[in-house]
């Protein structure tokens, strides 16, 4: 879900805000009396339409979502609307609340179906990621797509278990070595950072969590699920900035910034490389991992056609230009001298 960023967006998150707020203050007590105002059936029917209908499309105009989190939306709006309105002006419509639960239901249902679908097609997944000849970082999200489907869920789904792989099972995996790797973290602190904040977790959980446990066991529960996940995603994210430095092999740039961006881009692909150029832009994405001190990008990579990068939970976004910081710089223009 990504904000568009433009006038109409923030036009229709003004709107948003201004439905949202207004049928929540319709149905106050205080306000009805200090407007003076009688609330009927004829109003309930107007709240239900701008919870569950416009709604949901300004939140469509607004950020760019597909139309299933849109009929999740007015689900949500169906939600919130019997929440607003008494129970007594709701009632005659509650069928509607019961069948745009089910829809939702349904949609659940079918995207575990493709769940499963995955599981029964992890022979061919894994054949198709044989096939591509890369690693899993690059692979798998790929072959899933190609062999099953590009639903957003097995998506999010999927890249929850490649963390868990990184962060568990890649332990006595080597980094590659051969003429095309340039290495982007042995002279920062990224791996140093991400232990310091493992450390961080651990002593915050130890502490918090037994304080919670007397105050809010729920709370407690939950907070210890959280940070379980953190300490999980920040190994995934150790292990893939130690096996998967920068490469140049088989025609391509394979370049990530640990277990959040990844990007493969053709050499043939690549228009220009500005080395110690200008601040990169906002739309730059940037491949530098973290020091202790703010760094700067080495070179920024324009390309002549947009290709798709991978970001966290396996979302997409449409590259043109990304921002670079190697340890070996000299040996990276070498490699892309020809370019």
């Amino acid at each position: 879900m990504v904000y568009r960023k433009n006038r109409k967006a923030h036009l229709a998150m003004a709107f948003l805000f201004l439905v949202l707020t207004s049928n929540f203050l319709l149905y106050q007590t205080g306000v009805q009396e200090f407007l003076s105002l009688q609330v009927t059936s004829g109003v309930a029917i107007g709240s239900l339409i701008d919870l569950a209908i416009i709604a949901p499309l300004l939140f469509y105009a607004a950020f760019k979502i597909t139309i299933k989190q849109t009929i999740g939306l007015m689900v949500a709006g169906l939600v919130i609307a019997r929440i607003f309105i008494p129970f007594e002006l709701f009632a005659p419509f509650a069928g509607i609340l019961y069948t745009g639960i089910a829809v939702e239901a349904l949609l659940v249902l079918a995207e575990l179906g493709l769940l499963f679908l995955v599981i029964w097609k992890v022979p061919q997944i894994r054949k198709q990621m044989k096939n591509m000849n890369e690693d899993p970082i690059y692979s798998m999200l790929p072959a899933i797509e190609k062999v099953v489907t590009k639903n957003v869920f097995i998506q999010f789904f999927m890249s929850e278990i490649l963390m868990m792989y990184y962060a568990f099972f890649t332990w006595k995996k080597k980094a590659p070595s051969h003429a095309g790797v340039v290495t982007m973290h042995e002279k920062t602190s990224a791996v140093a950072i991400n232990i310091m904040l493992i450390h961080a977790i651990l002593i915050e959980t130890i502490g918090l969590h037994w304080w919670l446990h007397e105050k809010s066991l729920i709370l407690s529960i939950v907070l210890l699920l959280l940070n379980i996940y953190s300490v999980t995603f920040v190994l995934a994210d150790i292990q893939v900035t130690r096996l998967h430095p920068m490469e140049i092999k088989n025609g391509k740039l394979y370049i990530t910034q640990g277990f959040a961006s990844r990007i493969i881009v053709p050499l043939s692909n690549i228009k220009e490389v500005e080395w110690g150029g200008s601040p990169p832009s906002k739309n730059t994405v940037k491949f530098m991992y973290k020091d202790f001190e703010e760094v700067d990008p080495q070179a920024i990579v324009y390309l002549h056609e947009a290709v798709q990068a991978t970001m966290f939970l396996g979302m997409k976004k449409s590259v043109t230009e990304f921002a670079i910081r190697v340890d070996e710089p000299e040996k990276l223009k070498y490699l892309l001298q020809d370019i």
